[in-house]
């Protein structure tokens, strides 16, 4: 388990501090500062006067009822300078106002109280975050096979059997594996293999698509050999399991808006955890998914070392040539959990080799298909 909470620590950390250390509440009061800030600095001064920014503070004080008064919010210069300098200014301060008082009053208090109450209270977080993460972790490896079932994989039959895990068991071999994990198909028509903590699911797309090619089909198991024998998608479950309390509004609150009809709701769900949706999303995330990329080149690596990289270079030309796509927007560039398959490429290729930008007819086959493909561990 030490291994496990060793690795990706920046991904970890970021979780737990956010999850356990009111993070999207500060990002929260802090955006309601700066919109307060912002609003009387912008008034204030000599655009509107002293008399439009004492009603101005009234008003706010009234509808938003901080903990401090809405006037702390700005520097002196914010309020003898007004317009639009002193609204950038009411909206710096405002904002950075809110985030202290979240962490500075709390802490200070308990410190009033007693001097070793704030070291108690961080030990006492990180203590129950440790100990959601075992106990996820712990439910993610023991009912991996039923969860898989549910969601469609199956035993592979007899002559899918006679045919994958020899390729398994050849492969953990040469990679050096203490075992062989266990192999599931799944009849999806999307290109695919998925390595749990337990298991290596195969989608029937797949098989179809590399058209039973022996040598590309051992090339995809040995990499997805190397993220199980890594531990990659335990890594995968523990990090989640940090952060578990985040994950779960997040993912309740994404329900909620996808499933909702009355765009009211919509809009009060988004208003209220719209912090939330920050804080995973621009923050954690990213994180998680940069140390992905870096497991998905480690184990093309490995396997290339096994004796492998050939057949994985050849499924993964094929499948660029019929899958890959652009990768605009956040999502599919800053939260991709595999690098890009030309860059891959790249990293298999041998330095005396002769690799055409536009593939052979050897290396690469067009398909009229066009799915997005992913390998390796899921997100969970």
């Amino acid at each position: 388990m030490s291994a496990v909470a060793g690795r990706n620590l920046r991904g970890n950390a970021a979780g737990l501090i956010a999850a356990w250390f009111n993070l999207p509440f500060a990002l929260f009061l802090a955006a309601v500062g700066a919109i307060a800030g912002g609003l009387i600095g912008v008034v204030s001064g000599t655009i509107a006067g002293p008399g439009m920014s004492t009603r101005m503070t009234v008003l706010l004080n009234v509808l938003l009822p901080f903990p401090v008064n809405v006037e702390d919010l700005l520097p002196t210069a914010a309020f003898q300078i007004g317009g639009v300098i002193g609204g950038i200014l009411g909206f710096l301060n405002g904002a950075w106002v809110m985030v202290w008082l979240v962490y500075s009053d709390f802490w200070r208090l308990l410190y009033e109280g007693d001097p070793s109450w704030p070291l108690a209270a961080v030990a006492g977080q990180v203590i129950t975050a440790l100990f959601v993460a075992v106990l996820y972790t712990f439910y993610s490896m023991t009912c991996e096979g039923w969860r898989l079932r549910i969601t469609g994989a199956r035993r592979p039959s007899r002559r899918e059997a006679q045919w994958l895990i020899p390729l398994m068991a050849e492969a953990a071999r040469r990679l050096g594996s203490p075992g062989v994990p266990v192999l599931l198909i799944d009849d999806s028509r999307e290109p695919n293999a998925t390595t749990w903590t337990r298991h290596i699911v195969v989608n029937q797309g797949l098989i179809d698509f590399l058209r039973y090619d022996e040598e590309a089909m051992a090339g995809i198991l040995a990499h997805e050999i190397v993220h199980w024998k890594n531990g990659d998608a335990v890594v995968m479950a523990w990090g989640k399991g940090l952060a578990l309390p985040l994950y779960v509004v997040y993912e309740i609150a994404v329900k909620v808006q996808q499933a909702a009809r009355w765009g009211v709701l919509r809009f009060l769900v988004w208003a209220v955890l719209w912090s939330v949706y920050v804080t995973v999303d621009k923050i954690v995330m990213p994180l998680h998914a940069a140390e992905w990329r870096r497991c998905e080149y480690r184990a093309d690596a490995e396997a290339k070392a096994a004796g492998y990289g050939d057949g994985l270079y050849r499924a993964l030309a094929w499948l660029r040539q019929g899958f890959d796509g652009a990768r605009s927007g956040w999502d599919a560039s800053i939260l991709a959990t595999h690098p890009p398959t030309e860059l891959r490429l790249e990293a298999l290729e041998s330095p005396h080799g002769h690799y055409p930008i536009a593939g052979t007819p050897s290396m690469v086959r067009r398909t009229p298909q066009a799915t997005m493909v992913r390998t390796g561990p899921d997100k969970d």
